[in-house]
């Protein structure tokens, strides 16, 4: 029995999972089982795969929006859908739904949320979402699905497929849906549990080397009867074996030898071999290695670029997938739909440093772009009375929309001082970018804008004062750039 009202949803009694050797949602390792979920909670490298894609796809806002043209949108706050998610039960909120909802995609490729529908404080139609264990649901039908069963304590609650949101949702007619990653992990993990036990067995023997010993023919201890032979060997266990022995030092009978027999942790690579494990956990996650700890190869310049393929190729269709499922199943429930979508705010997170935004707007726009009050708010200062602090500064030098080369001074012996400063500058600046691949010496060159643009304003203001030198500067790397963009897009 369930009860179904925002006062609590609960089953009445205890949830347990229900496994089988032949159930879906196990794993075989070995001459034993474990349930997704312990393989979860056991084996590190999973644990760390799944909750960084987890908690990275719950920290990027989900947004509702209404298309009004190809070029105008409009981002709808308090839409019904944006109130659901951003709060879908008294005990939840949207980073918590979401991190679930990934979490049981990670770990059992199947998610499922209950709607509980009520009437809210306004008196407006509304639904709750409730998170239901996918280890307890059942996918009943054909190819298609046809209703839903929550399985707990041996009882069942059957539900239509209108009342629960699903994702994936295992259908055994269908073995490649709902087809749990670590079933594909299944032989890996199995040998990371293997090296975990090893692991412990050796400690729990005080870290010492498996051997024999080996006895001369003619050494007193050959001539042993059987009973003699366990008594000693009782002995020695009890004496060395274990941590009981650590620190002490056996003395052997005469004629006695005791040869090694095991490999060490260096012969048997036991490290190479757990870094290939979380290679392999990383891999089939579509994770980039320098984000689950793999740092072998890893430098400044190529973590910037694999943090962009992170949020377009590993993550990106994580959002496509989420988002077409709620909008195919839960803004079927609003009355306003005309329109509609969601949509992951994938900008704010591949969004440069507020450095590198403004210098590329400052590029593109040509003259100051944020009024005073404006730039006080982004600093949490309060905001300044002067008329003036709520009007856009006019230009003060810079990059002009008029021109991509820089105008020459009006004094005629002033120009002819600047042009050989230009052209050393311009020598240094393609010494410099001469060194780097062609496709990356636009960005480079605009990640150093600014150090260019002050060194060069910096050599000019000797010849034609700071302001006339700066003014310089901007216009002449605002030219080098737009030209280096252009050779990339020819290239290309």
């Amino acid at each position: 029995m369930i009860v179904r009202t925002f006062d609590g949803l609960q089953a009445l009694t205890t949830p347990a999972p229900r496994w089988s050797p032949s159930s879906a949602s196990s794993l075989a390792l070995y001459d034993y089982r474990h349930t997704y979920a312990e393989i979860y909670r056991t084996q590190p490298n999973v644990r760390i795969c799944v909750d960084f894609l987890a908690r990275n796809i719950a920290h990027v806002g989900l947004q509702v929006f209404r298309r009004v043209s190809d070029t105008d949108r409009v981002h709808l706050v308090d839409h019904d859908l944006a109130r659901w998610i951003g709060k879908p039960n008294p005990a939840t909120r949207r980073y918590r739904l979401i991190e679930s909802l990934v979490s049981d995609l990670g770990i059992y490729f199947n998610a499922y949320w209950l709607k509980v529908r009520h009437v809210d404080a306004r008196g407006r139609n509304a639904i709750g979402l409730v998170r239901l264990p996918p280890e307890e649901m059942d996918v009943k039908g054909g190819l298609l699905p046809t209703h839903f069963e929550w399985t707990s304590n041996g009882r069942v609650k059957p539900f239509d497929l209108s009342e629960i949101v699903y994702f994936n949702g295992y259908n055994p007619l269908n073995p490649l849906m709902g087809l749990s990653p670590l079933e594909t992990l299944r032989r890996i993990l199995a040998e990371e549990a293997a090296a975990g036990d090893h692991r412990e067995s050796f400690w729990r023997n005080a870290g010492r080397q498996d051997g024999l010993i080996e006895r001369t023919v003619d050494s007193p201890s050959a001539k042993w009867t059987k009973d003699q032979k366990n008594d000693w060997r009782e002995q020695w266990q009890s004496r060395f074996a274990g941590s009981a022995g650590a620190g002490q030092v056996a003395l052997l009978e005469p004629g006695w030898t005791f040869k090694p027999s095991s490999f060490s942790a260096k012969d048997s690579e036991y490290t190479v071999g757990g870094k290939l494990r979380r290679e392999v956990c990383a891999a089939e996650y579509q994770i980039p290695q320098p984000f689950v700890g793999i740092l072998d190869h890893a430098t400044f310049s190529n973590i910037k670029e694999q943090h962009k393929n992170l949020y377009q190729d590993c993550l990106g269709p994580w959002f496509e997938y989420i988002d077409q499922e709620i909008e195919g199943q839960l803004l079927t429930e609003c009355d306003d739909q005309t329109n509609v979508y969601t949509e992951f705010n994938i900008a704010a997170k591949m969004a440069g440093s507020f450095e590198e935004q403004s210098n590329s707007l400052s590029v593109a726009v040509g003259k100051p772009y944020m009024k005073v009050n404006e730039a006080r708010a982004k600093v949490n200062l309060p905001r300044d009375e002067d008329p003036a602090s709520d009007e856009i500064a006019p230009q003060q030098g810079g990059p002009s929309d008029a021109t991509v080369h820089p105008t020459p001074p009006t004094d005629p012996n002033a120009a002819l001082d600047v042009a050989p400063v230009l052209h050393a500058a311009t020598l240094r600046q393609q010494a410099r970018l001469a060194k780097l691949p062609a496709d990356e010496r636009a960005s480079t060159f605009f990640e150093h804008l600014d150090r260019y643009t002050r060194e060069l304003a910096e050599d000019l203001t000797p010849i034609v004062g700071a302001d006339e030198g700066l003014r310089l500067a901007h216009q002449a790397n605002a030219a080098t750039l737009t030209a280096l963009l252009a050779l990339e897009e020819d290239a290309a």
